[in-house]
């Protein structure tokens, strides 16, 4: 049955002020760019206020809404999205318990209300705590442990001897504790692989998005701090130490020992060489390559990544090199002209 809710109720619900009329009905959430009737379309950023239709409601800033529209207003809107989600969250409930097509070694202990599903393997000595959810052809090794009110969803593989913390998200196919990569060359034998016997340990909090794999340290541990978010299609090398509350966005790639700080921002493909630091607080642009040390509370772009400004007045004077030598090559005529006339 689909949720119908009032604008009044969401109003309620996320701490707004209704615009408008209160009544109105809406029982879905669509982009502002592309609103549906029936819904309710949240809007933050004044570059879009442009492509919103008479018509639309919005989910958006006070003030923000014209006369004779209705919507909800609110100071924040991002943080009232939230609640605004979770009302039309339709995810299937967890129905607690191990599935009769689930491969669950004898040794392995699992702690109450646990659901594992069909196709999943659980190997011995894997340890896994109370309201943990494991959906379908997950594998866990040998020796792992899992906490407290985790969602490891399908596909995910968590390698032997791997530690992850209490309400950690794992989202489909991602890998934990992997091989790290490590080779030495030789001239004899070629490339000879350097065994990795260390562990991935996450903190609690941590999410990993989907496709994405956290390599095993040579030795000691790969480290992720508390509430650290990472996105889809990342690759987090051996022996990295990240820090609490940072984000790593999409196709980001951290090499192996690298050391990230707390509430670091690292945008979509960024990336950052073999044993380089980035320092709490900092904010690494997309497709910035870090390639040496970068101080607390920088904000880099480019590659090689350096401070955002000046990588901006060299991208604006690049973008200037075909007039400045037009103009140069005018010169170089005058020159030659004014050159004759002497001679």
């Amino acid at each position: 049955m689909t949720k119908r809710i009032t604008l009044e109720q969401i109003a309620a619900m996320t701490g707004g002020e209704v615009k408008g009329n209160p009544a109105i009905e809406v029982s879905s959430i669509s982009d502002p760019r592309k609103f549906q009737p029936g819904s309710i379309s949240p809007l933050w950023e004044k570059k879009l206020a442009s492509s919103v239709r008479e018509g639309t409601v919005l989910f958006t800033r006070r003030g923000w809404i014209k006369d004779g529209e209705s919507g909800v207003e609110l100071d924040e809107p991002r943080a009232g999205l939230i609640a605004l989600l979770g009302c039309f969250d339709d995810a299937p409930p967890v129905t607690p318990g191990i599935s009769d097509k689930a491969i669950v070694a004898e040794s392995a202990r699992l702690g109450n209300n646990i659901a594992v599903g069909a196709g999943s393997v659980i190997k011995e000595m894997a340890e896994i705590g109370d309201g943990t959810v494991i959906m379908e052809n997950a594998v866990i090794g040998e020796h792992v442990e899992i906490g407290k009110n985790c969602i490891i969803e399908p596909g995910v593989v968590v390698y032997h001897h791997s530690k992850i913390g209490d309400d950690c998200v794992l989202h489909a196919n991602a890998v934990i504790g992997c091989d790290g990569f490590g080779f030495l060359p030789d001239p004899k034998a070629g490339m000879i692989k350097i065994p990795q016997i260390g562990i991935v340990r996450l903190a609690d909090g941590v999410e990993v998005g989907a496709c994405t794999a956290v390599d095993r340290a040579t030795f000691g541990e790969t480290y992720i701090g508390p509430s650290t978010k990472i996105d889809s299609h990342v690759k987090i090398g051996h022996n990295c130490e990240i820090g609490a509350y940072t984000i790593i966005v999409a196709q980001s790639g951290i090499a192996g020992s690298s050391k990230i700080g707390d509430r670091v921002i690292m945008a979509a493909q960024s990336g950052m060489a073999n044993h380089a630091s980035v320092g709490d607080g900092c904010t690494v642009g997309g497709r910035a390559g870090v390639s040496s040390d970068i101080p607390a509370g920088s904000v880099v772009s480019g590659f090689p990544a350096q401070e955002h400004k000046k990588e901006l007045r060299q991208q604006a004077a690049v973008r200037q090199l075909p007039e400045i030598s037009r103009q140069l090559r005018e010169l170089a005529k005058k020159v030659a002209v004014l050159e004759g006339e002497k001679g």
